[in-house]
């Protein structure tokens, strides 16, 4: 029997495939693999996992729905049984239990942001912003667009190596570049206004430099606006990327926080529905 587990989101959808084995008083659960789909086509992607793992339908024990998407699909599929688990448990279950903290706060990057305070028992939703992977990408190649009036979309990957290899401070005015001083408790390291230095000649490199520092410098301003002891850890797609690692802990230098990243971040919704539904749901079907 099988456990297929989808992260459904409103750009990626992935997932876990757990095969079980044994009788349910010693059976055995393993992850036989992770799949990622860029898309938003469920049934596409879902058909796509059992024809790579050879999984027949009637060896589907259940189908764990996590993400912004579930709520578009039914309660059974193709006669398998679905189980739905809120995106905000999940995202809680996930990064605490991969993080292994007793309490921290979930920052989890997708196409938007959702901070998320948990504690394993118990979980609160902080609050968020549009801001996050879709705003990178989208901005990004609208920007590109206006420069070489090019309708050629190109994906995230090509655009944080973009952003490698420029310098946002050569578009963003920083506090630094306006006081001598520290402003309250702003470092003079950040900024005071995105763009405001854009002129006439600017290369392409620093643009998206200034376009990736925009969403992550806000995000991490809010999360320390919402959050003040205790430790943030950060999940999703946009942070699997080590670049962009290495810009939040930089962001975090100046700005006080205490941030952590997790293995398989980038599955951590998934991972959290599927050990939500292992741990408190399935004893019960």
């Amino acid at each position: 029997m099988y456990i297929l587990v989808f992260d459904i989101g409103s750009t990626n959808i992935k997932t876990l495939v757990l095969s079980i084995t044994g009788p349910r008083d010693d059976e055995k659960i393993k992850l036989l693999g992770k799949e990622k789909y860029r898309g938003t086509d469920f049934y596409s992607f879902f058909y796509k996992v059992l024809d790579k793992y050879k999984i027949e339908k009637n060896d589907i024990e259940t189908l764990v729905l996590t993400g912004t998407g579930t709520s578009f699909l039914d309660d059974t599929i193709d006669g398998i049984n679905v189980i739905k688990v809120d995106e905000h448990l999940a995202i809680s279950y996930g990064g605490i239990l991969l993080s292994k903290y007793d309490e921290a706060v979930i920052v989890s990057i997708g196409t938007g942001t959702t901070i998320v305070y948990s504690n394993l028992n118990d979980y609160k939703r902080l609050g968020g912003t549009g801001l996050g992977g879709g705003t990178f990408v989208g901005l990004s190649n609208a920007l590109i667009n206006l420069q070489s009036d090019s309708r050629d979309i190109k994906p995230f990957e090509i655009l944080v190596d973009y952003a490698k290899k420029g310098n946002h401070k050569n578009l963003d005015l920083l506090i630094g570049d306006i006081s001598k001083n520290d402003i309250l408790d702003m470092s003079t390291d950040i900024t005071a206004a995105n763009f405001a230095k854009l002129s006439g000649n600017y290369r392409l490199e620093d643009t998206m430099a200034a376009t990736l520092n925009l969403v992550l410098e806000n995000i991490s301003l809010l999360v320390k606006a919402l959050n003040k002891d205790l430790p943030v850890v950060y999940i999703g797609t946009l942070v699997s990327d080590t670049y962009v690692q290495e810009r939040l802990t930089e962001i975090a230098d100046y700005t006080g926080s205490d941030i952590h990243f997790v293995e398989d971040g980038e599955f951590a919704i998934a991972i959290g529905a599927w050990e939500y539904y292992l741990l408190k749901l399935r004893k019960n079907y």
